[in-house]
């Protein structure tokens, strides 16, 4: 007679989580009481999903939830396994989070517990794990790395964008009025230059000291909204503020037309005659 063919078993193992972020794991009395996460064999017409939640029941009295699957673990010739026919073992993990993580009822299959963070079980000797549980901690010790990276990647993205947001409404409320204040400059330049060629016999006429005040008015809005005038004369030349139409030289000797800047920002050049 031909020897009976043997196939491997298919292990369920769910690495349950609490409340404040720490592993369930329990000392597995099969397992020779080495750290073992809950879990076990798939039974004929079940689901995966179903294994984990019966067998949290079954051996811990838990509800869990959550699930999402970890690690796959071809476990071939584990030595430490509880029957010397089930030599070799595939493991299906699962991270999953517990409903009722204070109502904890073992069953024989294990004789102790313990809830702690990842990192704290990964400070543990692996000699006090069964076979696959070590790498299954790394695993998930990895993947919070990488989610924590990929976090602060994406905050601070988005307090960049927070930032860039918030200066460009800066910007834009500094220029919004821009159109409107290239349009009130021109007609500010010809009072003020209407006034100072005003003849010196009418100069004491009382409607000139209303355009006065106009023009005062004018000044005080313009710098209420950003607006401040270039200097110019005795100045050196700035090709950046002024626009020279006569002359050459380095020194404005004289102005022949207002610049001004808004909020730091040349939006009309002072035009001058340098010498």
């Amino acid at each position: 007679m031909s020897e009976e063919k043997k196939y491997p078993k298919i292990i369920a193992g769910a690495f349950i989580f609490n409340d404040k972020d720490e592993l369930l794991l329990t000392k597995g009395t099969k397992w020779h009481d080495k750290y073992v996460c809950l879990g076990g064999k798939i039974e004929v017409g079940e689901k995966i999903e179903e294994t984990l939640r019966r067998e949290a029941k079954e051996e811990a009295n838990l509800e869990i939830e959550n699930i999402e699957f970890i690690n796959f673990l071809n476990g071939y010739d584990v030595n430490d396994s509880y029957a010397s026919q089930d030599n070799h073992l595939f493991f299906l993990d699962y991270k999953a989070k517990a409903k009722n993580s204070d109502e904890i009822k073992l069953n024989g299959e294990s004789s102790g517990f313990k809830w702690s963070p990842v990192k704290e079980w990964l400070k543990m000797d692996k000699k006090r794990f069964a076979p696959y549980v070590y790498e299954v901690l790394e695993k998930l010790e990895k993947k919070d790395e990488n989610f924590e990276h990929k976090y602060l990647l994406a905050l601070a993205d988005y307090q960049n964008l927070l930032k860039r947001t918030a200066q460009e409404k800066l910007e834009f409320v500094k220029y919004a009025n821009e159109d409107l204040i290239q349009s009130i400059i021109p007609v500010y330049d010809n009072l003020k230059i209407s006034l100072a060629h005003v003849d010196e016999t009418v100069k004491k006429n009382g409607w000139l000291e209303g355009i006065k005040h106009v023009i005062r008015q004018f000044k005080d809005v313009l710098e209420s909204m950003g607006v401040e005038e270039i200097k110019t004369v005795g100045e050196k030349f700035d090709h950046n503020t002024m626009e020279a139409i006569e002359g050459k030289g380095e020194k404005v000797i004289k102005e022949v037309r207002p610049g001004y800047k808004l909020s730091g920002k040349v939006i009309v050049a002072a035009k001058v005659i340098v010498g």
